[in-house]
């Protein structure tokens, strides 16, 4: 037995609506935030690895240059310091466990070459092979952090179409769906009200006298927009 009256369907039906856009709400907004701080975590984490990488390499370079200059220990050491610091920022901005590999091996791979190249002779060849080697490494870092770069932006591509699935659904189908629903059941309503007030008419006249039942009935039938019809306007 169906105990659900149809003011209570109705009033269900009215709640839906409201109470989905609340929950769409709150994943919208959530949504927005997540695109909102993709910037900001680019520039504080990707990029700032992507720099660090990236100042390593000049690093190297200006090693490599500054060997045959006259003050070549001092270059090598001023160059060192900025390699070393380069480090330390990769390592606060890792994003996977390639980047943690490869950082470590960057830094126990400079360490006996930064060594050697502050004593060696601007002749000796001998680091030439060592100091290339370094310089391949780093640039499988910076490969692995252009690789981080992109992923953390293809990443708000499925936010992004997650937010438009969210917002036509709850936006659109949901409000139209309780619309429709809405529309039949006070359709229904409506065919149920006008059939009590045909037989109600039909009772009061052919009742002995009104009683005060009828005129309840009668009065809350006028209060929902079904009056008793005027006899000046019926055919």
């Amino acid at each position: 037995m169906n105990n659900l009256t149809i003011v209570t369907k109705l009033r269900f039906m009215a709640a839906i609506a409201p109470a989905i856009l609340l929950i769409a709400a709150v994943v919208i907004a959530g949504a927005f935030h997540v695109l909102g701080t993709l910037p900001i975590e680019l520039h504080e984490n990707e990029n700032a690895a992507v720099r660090a990488a990236q100042g390593m390499e000049t690093a190297l370079y200006k090693m490599d240059w500054g060997r045959t200059q006259p003050d070549a220990s001092q270059i090598v050491i001023d160059q060192q310091r900025g390699f070393i610091s380069d480090i330390e920022i990769a390592r606060q901005h890792i994003g996977s466990r390639e980047q943690a590999e490869c950082i470590e091996k960057i830094a126990n791979d400079a360490r006996p070459l930064f060594d050697a190249m502050r004593t060696a002779s601007p002749s000796d060849d001998s680091l030439e092979p060592k100091l290339r080697d370094l310089q391949a490494t780093v640039a499988d870092l910076m490969s692995l952090d252009d690789a981080a770069v992109l992923a953390v932006a293809n990443s708000a591509e499925p936010h992004a179409r997650s937010l438009i699935a969210i917002t036509i659904v709850a936006l659109v189908v949901v409000p139209w769906i309780c619309f429709v629903v809405i529309a039949r059941l006070s359709g229904n309503l409506y065919q149920e009200l006008k059939e009590v007030r045909r037989r109600l008419d039909d009772l009061a006249e052919h009742a002995p006298t009104a009683s005060d039942d009828i005129n309840a009935l009668d009065e809350a039938l006028t209060k929902l927009g079904f009056p008793k019809p005027n006899p000046m306007l019926a055919e």
